[in-house]
């Protein structure tokens, strides 16, 4: 089977395409892996990390509140049974406080739910850029094969470098502009 000469010019021109939009999209997963690698609250992986980091913000600011009302309220009380001493007043709100320890404990084990979601979330960043990483290989591999073999990307990506002038270059030309030899589908002759 014979191949034809735009048979194989179109396939080179749609590699060359494939191999710039994977180029593309591996220096897209890399720049995304390294911002949801430094800051993971950009990078949330689905609506249940979301929720969850969300929740934590709200456990944490209620847990706030809750003990700015019970510290006020603490105070309140120590002020009426106390005769003003600040020693006796002091030691009221430090027994009615108590050692905080629930609520100590339920904040800890917030910090820990949004400590292991943005780590999850640090660890689906790095695998990105490393999915990156090997698409933009794979698309450069791509084109130093199949670009030099298409008239467009011949010679490289059409950046001239400074100071070389192609008229004054000693070099034969690249491009071979010689008639391509085709078949002839006349019968033969008897000559």
């Amino acid at each position: 089977m014979e191949e034809t000469s735009w048979v194989r010019s179109a396939y080179l021109y749609v590699m060359c395409a494939v191999s710039i939009a994977l180029v593309a999209i591996g220096l897209g997963g890399i720049v995304g892996g390294l911002i949801h690698t430094a800051v993971p609250d950009l990078g949330h992986r689905d609506t249940l990390d979301r929720v969850g980091i969300g929740v934590s913000n709200i456990a944490e600011d209620v847990i706030d509140a809750i003990n700015e009302s019970q510290r006020d309220d603490i105070e309140e009380f120590c002020e009426d049974v106390t005769d003003g001493d600040d020693e006796d007043f002091e030691d009221c709100v430090d027994d009615q406080l108590g050692s905080g320890s629930e609520m100590d404990t339920v904040v800890d084990g917030i910090g820990k739910v949004r400590s292991e979601l943005q780590s999850q979330i640090r660890n689906n960043s790095v695998d990105r850029m490393i999915k990156g990483i090997v698409a933009l290989i794979v698309g450069i591999v791509l084109f130093k094969i199949h670009g030099p073999r298409t008239e467009l990307f011949r010679d490289g990506l059409g950046l001239k470098r400074r100071g070389s002038n192609p008229s004054t270059s000693t070099e034969p030309p690249v491009v071979d502009r010689s008639p391509i030899a085709t078949t002839s589908t006349s019968p033969p002759s008897d000559h």
